[in-house]
């Protein structure tokens, strides 16, 4: 991220202010109700119609990359423990985390690896392989029937995809994993997500509806304001008074969009050396610039980052050496989880390590600083005291946001789904 004066500056568009309302005007343009926020009964409807029927995605394939690796999800939403394991035949599958005898819970830490790809339930000793199938019982002659063979642990449809683990409680989705992706897909293969492995893991539980959380990572007109000590000049341009899209594409339930980043920023002080030669953006990414439908989709010499957002809750921060996943799970109409996952490459020597930890401090601030609105908008939501929500044309993924959660309820509910964009 040095100094680069020699890069073109991309123009602004003629239409700057209204050309999202032009091209998405089944979204409409006034104020949207606080309803879906602070509703117990939207709630209700997400948990049975969203987080229980679609597909959704629980991580990354290079978390579990050994035989016998796994990762535990808690899917609270749903009230649902998932299991995901990669077997001895390298296929990774997902159970639901509970044993066919008694109902335990099978596996209770959060991730790991089982030699031998075998789980032994803590309660009774009921033993799993990796296909799910169970393997031993304990004194199983005092049973009536024999069980091996015949209780396995409850399947859950999984599939991976460009890297990314999927999963969905549904024991008999409507559609295909393929069929919910659609044309997100384009943007999910046109960047190497999984040649930049994952190498940090922030959570915090807060008292937010899930959608606020996802609402602040849906847009950059907060940035110079909430971030204007985190991040200076990061976005700052003489010819960009504020930080406007190049692109964005909504396509029924998912979405992409593409923005600037300041090409003359100079870094001072300590970023001299964290965000300089040693940064992951330096060492990958300088001269990484994708161009076509993909990522870059605007094909600007000034590119900054992409944002590609997967139904129901899951944001993508696409940088050149980079990228970040934002997740969202609710727990209550007030409460979720907020998990983000850093995806960068191994540092090869201690300059390169410096350069991540720096990055990932200079990440973490941002975050509070973006956690601390979630929480006070809930409570001022809650309030009663304005039950209208304003959007300028910017904001568009936000109305989106909304649109597609009642869109993916009314249909399950009523088999009715308007779309969007022609």
């Amino acid at each position: 991220m040095t100094k680069n004066t020699a890069t073109k500056l991309t123009p602004l568009p003629a239409d700057l202010g209204n050309r999202w309302f032009k091209k998405y005007p089944e979204l409409g343009t006034g104020p949207i109700s606080a309803d879906p926020v602070i509703s117990r009964k939207w709630f209700e409807w997400e948990r049975d119609y969203i987080f229980k029927k679609c597909w959704l995605n629980i991580g990354t394939a290079d978390e579990i990359p050994n035989v016998g690796d796994y990762i535990v999800r808690e899917i609270q939403a749903a009230k649902a423990s998932v299991l995901v394991v990669r077997g001895k035949d390298g296929a990774i599958r997902a159970f639901h985390n509970v044993c066919r005898h008694r109902g335990n819970k099978l596996v209770w830490d959060y991730k790991g690896n089982k030699k031998g790809a075998n789980w032994a339930c803590k309660f009774h000793g009921f033993v799993y392989g990796d296909d799910g199938k169970l393997k031993f019982v304990p004194e199983e002659k005092n049973f009536s029937e024999p069980l091996c063979g015949k209780l396995s642990l409850v399947p859950v449809e999984c599939g991976v995809r460009f890297g990314f683990i999927f999963i969905n409680l549904d024991s008999s989705p409507d559609e295909d994993l393929d069929e919910f992706l659609g044309p997100i897909s384009t943007h999910l293969s046109d960047y190497p997500f999984e040649s930049l492995p994952h190498r940090f893991h922030y959570q915090s539980y807060q008292r937010s509806n899930w959608k606020l959380g996802l609402d602040a990572q849906s847009e950059v007109y907060h940035v110079p304001y909430l971030h204007g000590q985190t991040w200076p000049k990061l976005f700052d341009r003489v010819d960009r008074p504020h930080v406007e899209s190049f692109d964005m594409n909504l396509y029924d339930r998912h979405r992409y969009g593409n923005w600037p980043g300041n090409p003359e920023y100079s870094p001072q002080d300590v970023e001299v050396f964290a965000l300089g030669k040693y940064s992951s953006i330096t060492r990958i990414g300088g001269n990484f610039k994708p161009t076509g439908p993909g990522i870059n989709s605007s094909n600007a010499p000034d590119w900054g980052f992409d944002i590609v957002f997967i139904f129901p809750n899951t944001n993508l921060l696409v940088l050149p050496g980079v990228w970040h996943s934002h997740q969202f799970w609710p727990i209550s109409e007030n409460h979720m989880l907020w998990e983000v996952k850093g995806h960068m490459p191994e540092p090869q020597t201690a300059g390169e390590r410096f350069s991540e930890e720096y990055g990932r401090i200079l990440l973490r601030d941002a975050l509070r600083e973006d956690g601390t609105t979630h929480e006070r908008t809930q409570e001022a939501l809650e309030s009663g005291a304005s039950n209208d929500i304003y959007l300028q044309d910017e904001e568009v993924f936000l109305r989106h946001n909304y649109w597609a959660v009642e869109q993916q309820i009314r249909y399950l509910r009523e088999g009715v789904r308007d779309h969007i964009g022609g």
